[in-house]
């Protein structure tokens, strides 16, 4: 088994881990909108925020050797479930798994770890089939 650390400060103070991969495959926690700075990216946008998990998330998938196209199954939680949020959400979706869709659930939640996160989510991939060299 092998664990993905992002660097986060929360992965200490909880006790998890960004990624775990185990035999073909990788599952990515949960994922706010982190900015590089450390700070909510895009306070109040959830389209800039999906769009922002899912860059962190493809970033986890590459260090576990796979990517988006390998994504099996999201699950996406929302603080809103208005037709609004769901647009934006679903399109920051769209663009990344449109090509190789997987299953996936957009559900509404009460709140995440913060007030200003909008969205989080999580995703279940495989590792490529690697061809035996002849």
């Amino acid at each position: 088994m092998r664990r993905i650390p992002s660097g986060a400060p929360w992965e200490d103070r909880v006790g998890y881990c960004r990624a775990v991969v185990h035999g073909d495959q990788v599952w990515v926690a949960g994922t706010v909108s982190v900015g590089r700075t450390g700070h909510v990216h895009a306070p109040g946008d959830v389209g800039a925020q999906a769009e922002r998990c899912l860059e962190i998330i493809a970033d986890a998938l590459t260090q576990a050797g796979t990517d988006t196209a390998h994504v099996v199954r999201t699950r996406i939680f929302v603080t809103d479930m208005n037709a609004q949020t769901q647009a934006a959400v679903g399109a920051a979706h769209l663009a990344v798994f449109g090509a190789h869709r997987p299953a996936s659930t957009m559900i509404g939640v009460a709140a995440l770890a913060a007030p200003d996160y909008l969205v989080e989510i999580e995703a279940d991939a495989v590792l490529p089939t690697r061809v035996p060299s002849a």
